[in-house]
């Protein structure tokens, strides 16, 4: 029913929290993960036969291979920080949530670690501590091998690993955490909270399986 054109919001006496977007964090953890995974499809089309490296184009389709390297980075940035801070909103709004707090335990045991420090600082393994450094990076670097081919040969791929730098006062912090066991998380997070509202309103939730 719509709401009468005298009645004021703003007095409405229920908490009005910020929105957690199940489908979009599934639909941004889809469309992260494509995004890593396309760089391990390159391969197929770098013509690495050709004797004279000279010869151009090396790449095949060399316009579409740069639009792809020239936005990947970007575009995985982009869903990561937009995903975090969806996810420190509601880590917020379920502190006192004892089903939550059990449910990330759990998943932390599984995970066994989401945010890894390889300096001298010491972080927090969880996954909230992971969305604070993406939010909080300086320098967001995803690592890349070629599958253990030299230097000069083969082509370059994300691993799934990304490192990030950043400092809290003068003092320098770095972590590595693996991109695909976060978006793995993100979307167990999003599962938890489906099956949260199955069980708070079984009516509503059969209702939607029809």
């Amino acid at each position: 029913m719509a709401r009468p054109p005298t009645e004021n919001p703003y007095h409405h006496p229920f908490v009005k929290p910020l929105a957690f977007d199940s489908d979009a964090i599934t639909s941004m953890c889809r469309e992260g993960f494509e995004v890593a995974m396309a760089t391990r499809g390159l391969e197929t089309l770098w013509n690495g036969d050709l004797k004279d490296f000279s010869e151009d184009p090396a790449w095949s389709h060399p316009l579409l291979v740069q639009l792809h390297q020239d936005s990947t980075e970007e575009r995985l940035s982009a869903i990561l920080l937009t995903i975090s801070v969806f996810y420190r909103a509601l880590d917020d709004q379920l502190k006192d949530d004892a089903g939550f707090a059990v449910f990330k335990k759990e998943q932390l045991a599984i995970h066994n670690a989401f945010a890894t420090s390889y300096g001298d600082d010491e972080v927090q393994p969880t996954l909230r501590e992971c969305c604070n450094k993406i939010i909080h990076t300086n320098d967001f670097r995803p690592v890349y091998d070629n599958g253990s081919q030299p230097q000069d040969e083969g082509v370059f791929y994300m691993t799934g690993e990304i490192e990030l730098e950043g400092k809290i006062g003068n003092k320098t912090w770095n972590i590595v955490f693996d991109v695909f066991s976060y978006f793995e998380a993100m979307l167990e997070t999003v599962e938890f909270l489906s099956e949260e509202q199955a069980d708070s309103n079984p009516k509503q939730a059969a209702s939607s399986d029809k």
